[in-house]
């Protein structure tokens, strides 16, 4: 009796089609995998018993056959940052419209980790790889070039793979010139450790080099772990608040991302700094928290959805052979998105 019940509550297998159509177990899976040599009325039959008994072909088992999962291994830089959650997000759907899983690894920025992850996502045998941040491990490149793994870098790069990006530099000196017209001479850079540090780096450049052209006085650079009192300034540590209050005090702040540039504003609300009269703000990335009224923050922003779909359809080439090659790189536009944290200095403070 228990037997005849689970008998019934039974998945059909292979054998079973093969067995209702008349024909051999290799011609159902040459059937199941589209190959061709099976006449039209033999593979009608097949297809009629497989809907009949209601057959799901096994899915891992028929990809180990073809030696690759349709799994896209996916690392994320940390995805408490809303931007890399945004893009986790972005990335899966337009993954999974092209019939690809997306598997998931959150470094949170640790190489160590990322290097595991990576050994991880390998070992489940991933079709190719989506960098949405790398930490410039060298043994992360190596892992994946000794399995010839098709990688693709989305909103960051590396010499070693396809690369989607938007141009950080000019978004660096986007975001500064806008500063700079607002009639701001006192403009400082802003960076937190979470930020990429390839892309960081960029802006920066992006950043100096709007000061530069401007005929500006030497750029400013802070290096800020929030919500610590006190920051590293050109090298020096000093207590952040006299960056905005003291003597030659800095009027502006470009930081290099959204994240950096909402914590400069809980900071400077903490110390009765008021933005944008007393400091303006601009951030990067345009993350969706941005937007709300009481942040309202000016920003670079970077357009996550067509930057996953891109990454996604690149990948997915050089997994199905249609692009071959040396690695490419394709820039998308940024934009500045003009908020309320940014105005022009107060009379007698530029």
């Amino acid at each position: 009796m228990i037997d005849s019940a689970f008998a019934e509550r039974r998945h059909p297998t292979i054998h079973d089609v093969a067995s209702h159509a008349g024909v051999s177990k290799s011609t159902v899976s040459n059937v199941v995998r589209g190959l061709p040599g099976v006449s039209e009325s033999t593979r009608r039959r097949v297809l009629t018993s497989i809907d009949e008994l209601g057959y799901r072909p096994n899915v891992l088992a028929r990809q180990l056959v073809q030696r690759r999962t349709s799994i896209l291994g996916v690392v994320v830089g940390d995805l408490a940052n809303p931007f890399f959650a945004e893009m986790a997000k972005s990335v899966e759907r337009h993954a999974a419209a092209r019939g690809y899983t997306a598997m998931f690894c959150n470094t949170e920025g640790d190489s160590e980790s990322e290097l595991a992850g990576i050994e991880t996502l390998l070992e489940h045998r991933v079709a190719g790889l989506v960098f949405l941040a790398f930490s410039g491990d060298r043994r992360t490149m190596q892992k994946a070039l000794d399995r010839q793994v098709p990688v693709v870098f989305v909103s960051c790069s590396a010499d070693w793979g396809d690369v989607v990006s938007v141009d950080d530099r000019s978004g660096g000196s986007l975001g500064t010139r806008h500063l700079i017209d607002a009639g701001h001479h006192r403009i400082a850079y802003l960076s937190i450790p979470e930020v990429e540090d390839q892309s960081d780096r960029v802006r920066w450049e992006g950043y100096c080099q709007a000061i530069k052209d401007a005929g500006q006085s030497a750029p400013m650079h802070i290096s800020w772990s929030p919500p610590a009192d006190r920051a590293m300034v050109d090298g020096t540590e000093r207590p952040l608040v006299d960056v905005f209050t003291g003597e030659g005090h800095a009027t502006a702040v470009f930081a290099s991302n959204d994240v950096a540039a909402i914590a400069l504003q809980e900071f400077a609300d903490r110390v009765r700094i008021r933005v944008p009269e007393d400091i303006s703000i601009v951030g990067f990335d345009d993350v969706p928290m941005a937007g709300l009224a009481r942040i309202g923050l000016t920003t670079v922003a970077q357009p996550r959805d067509e930057l996953a779909r891109l990454g996604i359809d690149m990948v997915a080439h050089r997994i199905e052979g249609d692009l071959q090659g040396a690695p490419r790189t394709t820039f998308v536009d940024v934009k500045l998105v003009t908020r309320l944290s940014t105005s022009p200095p107060r009379a007698g403070q530029a």
